[in-house]
């Protein structure tokens, strides 16, 4: 490989030949120990071949480092699915009453080398996961359940209830029946673990999901908005509005990888319902690469079109807000304003009942990364003028002492009611803030039903008085997209309608979605994942009549 040459070339203009085998085991920290897991005979019959020519041996060097990286790899790699294993065989066994050492037995590998493994990767013992994998099935059967106590103790593999009592209110700070007189209203989701139901008992939940809610199927249209290239392989964070008849797309583009390099805000029009786009325009840019511009989301004020976007130092590190107007005359955007604001950008502009219009985002200190949920507020309706903050928390904390990372967030409002919904990576507790005041003040976090995690969600008003909320709902890997509706008014979705499922389309992930509405349907933009790690735009346009 180019990066072994490169790195055998650079090894023997820096160092004496006698010493370069040394210099290239301290690079990879391959001790005594590890030099015998490599394959011993064929490692020393590349350095004895090397080591036997006067001069270094470019060719050779190269295959020892190729070599040894070969290796680690694959040592590596047995590691990580020694330790899936083990983990795979607690999470089957957890019930049972069977030793630690029982479970080595039947793995066929050593007690001491399985605990090791496992809390070097987890950092926590075999033991106490086993214990939280049983009082996380607890918690769940005494919320959601109608069994006794003493069948739960049983059910979760405790024998003795009295021992089962003691080690839950030891764990969970109450005993087992006064958690179920606290969280008679809690909602599980299926995929929580024993830490994401702590937390959901610590905040409280508010559903949102109708019992009996009715799964849709549309003949929905799909196009290809922009395909990766030799230009521009890396496609993200993208947005969509109608002005004059004419759909605007945008996102942010980089040649290789996210937010690496040149990042301008590139963009495409369709003049026909979404069918076909135009050429990529170049919006902003700074070929210079030290500015970085995310995300572009639009706005429409006075019978203008308007785009912000973010420009950064470096990934999510905010440096300012910048406002542009597309100038009808020459139909190009134009900056109007670029103001030294660190707030990150999710959706476009949202119109508040009351008259005022809001940014959802969330804020930092000037060039830093942002994770403290906010909304910028316009008091005059005005795009152009004007935006005041007001943080939705204090800070990225969480009631568990966990922070919120990437805590991108999406608004309804519900007959006056503004519910934000907030993606949490740290924990897989989908969140909600509610404001009653139109987003001058927020109430505490709150989980909910809706069963969306570490991934964007997108949500809003339709004209006709309904909602809708666009999510992955497959728990972690993107490979499913739905939209949610509810009826008039209402906080309730009703209806679901799947947009994307890797199970009939298998080219990957399907993510960061955004919407606008024109002429009864909805118009959906996301981000596609494609071979090699590239990604490019789809389409989704759903026919709101048949909702």
């Amino acid at each position: 490989m180019k990066n072994n040459y490169s790195l055998a070339t650079f090894l023997a203009e820096q160092f004496e030949k006698e010493n370069i085998i040394s210099e290239v085991f301290k690079l990879f920290n391959v001790d005594c120990i590890k030099r015998c897991q490599l394959n011993p005979s064929v490692l020393d019959g590349f350095i004895k071949k090397f080591n036997q020519n006067n001069e270094c041996d470019i060719s050779i060097l190269e295959e020892i480092i190729s070599f040894i990286k070969s290796e680690q790899k694959d040592a590596k790699d047995k590691e990580n699915e020694l330790i899936r294993t083990i983990r795979a065989h607690i999470d089957e066994t957890f019930t049972e009453d069977i030793s630690i050492e029982q479970i080595a037995n039947d793995l066929h590998i050593s007690y001491y080398y399985m605990c090791h493994i496992f809390k070097d990767k987890f950092n926590i013992s075999i033991n106490t996961y086993r214990t939280k994998k049983r009082l996380e099935k607890a918690m769940k059967l005494i919320v959601q359940g109608n069994y006794s106590i003493s069948d739960i103790a049983v059910l979760c593999g405790y024998n003795n209830i009295s021992y089962f009592t003691e080690t839950f209110t030891k764990n969970i700070g109450v005993s087992p029946t006064l958690f179920r007189e606290k969280n008679t209203d809690i909602f599980f989701h299926e995929f929580y673990d024993y830490d994401d139901i702590l937390l959901a008992t610590k905040i409280g939940s508010i559903k949102f999901l109708n019992e009996d809610i009715k799964v849709l199927k549309q003949d929905i249209q799909s196009t290809s908005v922009c395909m990766p290239d030799d230009n521009f392989k890396f496609l993200h964070e993208a947005a969509i509005i109608e002005y004059h008849g004419v759909i605007y797309a945008s996102w942010y583009h980089n040649p290789e990888k996210e937010l690496q390099g040149y990042t301008p805000i590139c963009g495409k029009r369709s003049f026909d319902y979404g069918k076909t786009w135009s050429d990529l325009e170049i919006i902003c840019e700074n070929k210079s690469e030290n500015i970085l511009y995310c995300p572009p989301v639009y706005g429409i004020c006075d019978d203008n079109l308007y785009m912000l976007v973010n420009q950064m130092v470096g990934p999510d590190l905010i440096h300012s807000l910048d406002l542009y107007i597309l100038n009808n005359k020459t139909d190009k955007f134009e900056l109007l304003w670029s103001r030294p604001v660190p707030f990150k950008l999710n959706t476009n502009v949202v119109a508040l009942p009351n008259g005022k219009l809001m940014l959802p985002g969330r804020i930092a200190e000037l060039d830093g990364f942002p994770n403290t949920p906010a909304v910028l507020i316009s008091d005059s309706g005005k795009i152009d003028d004007e935006w005041r903050l007001v943080k939705i928390t204090e800070n990225e904390n969480l009631p568990d002492e966990t922070k919120l990372v990437h805590p991108e967030i999406s608004v309804i409002c519900a007959e006056d009611v503004l519910y934000m919904f907030c993606r949490n990576d740290k924990r897989r507790v989908p969140l909600v803030y509610v404001s009653k005041d139109f987003g001058e003040t927020w109430s505490n976090v709150h989980s909910c039903d809706i069963p969306y995690v570490s991934s964007k969600i997108y949500c809003g008003d339709l004209s006709d008085g309904r909602h809708y909320l666009i999510c992955n709902n497959d728990k972690f890997n993107r490979t499913k997209l739905t939209v949610y509706f509810t009826e008039d008014k209402s906080k309730y979705f009703t209806k679901s309608l799947e947009l994307f499922d890797t199970d009939i389309d298998r080219w990957g992930a399907m993510h960061y979605p955004a919407a606008c509405e024109y002429e009864n349907y909805l118009y959906i933009i996301a981000t596609k994942g494609y071979e090699n790690r590239t990604r490019g735009a789809v389409l989704f346009k759903v026919n709101l009549k048949e909702i």
